[in-house]
């Protein structure tokens, strides 16, 4: 199972769109097409990706302000990563006992804890990243790459 957080679900989905809108998309726009392309061979097959109910509100009220040809796009897109991917949920009165909800907030500290037991957690939360690192899960931070590469 790879957990795909919310900033890496949010490139996944654009880049399935059109990966020219990856550099000038605002939620996107410190990404490059590689990093898309570097993430779908992280993932390879979309029923490996876990998420929760929190992830999928949060990038759908980002990215459903599409227009003209990208809206019908985004509807298939997430239409298809949501009927393949599966979804963990943790109740938030459970959430907020943990001692990273003080940290990280509700959404991040849920996905903190299902990753806990996943294979992977891929993110563009350097905050989360850190946190996942010192829990001994393992973590793709996709800002951290492109910031190596860009050195």
């Amino acid at each position: 199972m790879i957990f795909v957080d919310t900033n890496a679900l949010i490139l996944l989905i654009v880049g399935f769109i059109d990966k020219a809108l990856i550099s000038s998309h605002k939620r996107t726009s410190i990404y490059e097409p590689i990093d898309f392309e570097n993430l779908t061979f992280l993932i390879g097959d979309l029923e490996k990706v876990v998420t929760t109910p929190n992830v999928l509100t949060e990038v759908d009220n980002l990215l459903n302000n599409f227009q003209k040809g990208h809206r019908w796009a985004y509807y298939q897109v997430i239409r298809e990563i949501i009927t393949k991917s599966s979804e963990k949920f943790l109740e938030a009165r459970k959430v907020i006992d943990f001692d990273a909800f003080l940290q990280l907030g509700l959404t991040d500290t849920g996905i903190l804890e299902i990753c806990k037991n996943c294979d992977l957690l891929i993110t563009g939360d350097s905050k989360l990243a850190d946190y996942a690192n010192a829990y001994g899960i393992k973590v793709v931070d996709l800002v951290k790459i492109r910031n190596n590469r860009l050195n």
